[in-house]
């Protein structure tokens, strides 16, 4: 439990997973338990489970492709008894460019019909999952590990808005080597992902980065929690403010999340008229409530990539943000 003005005592349980026919996935395992300290424990569905030394982490070398696989925080559990606080996927990344990449996202289907339908990639239409509170500030460790390992300017280092299952109750973010079959089994990226892991998860004794828990209630209510809306899968400017400050992120939300209709009335006035129908509130308001519930305390803020919508679609979407009570930033008041 959280106390008034102190921090959470409990050790947090990190499950990261490894799915055994990604050669993305199975290349950054390998990379991460290279680097010692781990304990072999009882296999979890057949699949081989390590447990790290040091801290609460815990790595699942799982069958099957994860997508599909809902409730894995919850098998792992009830196959352990140890109480899963977040899960990390350790994944390939696959984009048409087939340009190399790293990147990462938080996961869930925002904007997709109709509700309550199994999608297509994973996941329930409509719904999205925790965010992994670690999402940016590991954004930021990443790019520091892929310049030490000189994969700049070869590889984009990007973020991804939310997509595709599974799903999970847990906080939970893919982490990713793309984008085509010649780039998933390159060694470099996945040293680069170990090196975020092992400092990320103070697996090399030291604290760890991004643990929201950790922080006291006085930090939580001052820290920023930046939600992006708009523009396109990798949000570049979204990414931009992750860059130039030390915010924290919850679910971001491309167009393609945000269908809305603009009313035919000729009178419609976007500031005092209807809202428009359209996926775009649906999406918003369930990002919104899934976001506070990871970063308990936080203060949650808007980022708008403003250039991607037209001037009624921005003044409808802030009036929709109003009265969820989220407030609207640039750049520099997320720092």
């Amino acid at each position: 439990m959280l106390k008034d003005g102190g921090p959470v005592a409990q050790a947090m349980v990190t499950l990261l997973i490894v799915s055994e026919p990604d050669i993305a996935s199975t290349i950054q395992g390998d990379a991460l338990l290279n680097r010692g300290n781990w304990i072999e424990m009882d296999t979890v569905e057949a699949g081989r489970v390590w447990k790290h030394e040091i801290k609460d982490v815990w790595l699942w070398w799982f069958a099957n492709r994860l997508l599909m696989e809902d409730g894995l925080d919850n098998r792992f559990s009830s196959a352990t008894g140890e109480i899963v606080d977040e899960v990390i996927f350790l994944s390939r990344h696959f984009a048409a460019s087939g340009r190399p990449s790293l990147t990462l996202h938080v996961i869930g289907v925002p904007g997709e019909h109709p509700h309550g339908e199994k999608a297509e990639h994973g996941g329930i239409k409509g719904d999205v999952m925790l965010p992994n509170p670690r999402f940016a500030s590991w954004y930021r460790l990443m790019c520091e590990a892929a310049h030490r390992h000189a994969l700049v300017p070869e590889f984009e280092l990007t973020i991804e808005t939310t997509h595709h299952g599974p799903c999970l109750e847990a906080p939970t973010m893919f982490i990713e080597i793309g984008s085509s079959e010649s780039h998933w089994g390159r060694v470099d990226a996945a040293e680069a992902w170990a090196d975020v892991m092992e400092m990320g998860l103070g697996l090399d004794g030291s604290k760890g980065v991004g643990d929201w828990n950790s922080m006291s209630r006085d930090e939580r209510l001052v820290a920023k929690v930046m939600i992006g809306i708009g523009g396109g899968h990798y949000a570049p400017r979204h990414t931009d403010v992750l860059r130039k400050t030390n915010c924290w992120a919850g679910h971001q939300l491309a167009n393609y999340a945000l269908e809305m209709e603009k009313p035919e009335e000729t009178e419609w006035n976007p500031d005092t008229g209807k809202l428009p129908e359209g996926a775009w509130q649906h999406a918003i308001r369930v990002s919104v409530e899934s976001t506070r519930d990871a970063f308990p305390d936080g203060l949650v803020m808007a980022h708008l990539d403003r250039k991607s919508f037209k001037g009624w679609q921005r003044r409808v979407i802030k009036r929709l943000l109003n009265e969820l009570e989220v407030p609207v930033g640039r750049t520099r008041d997320f720092e």
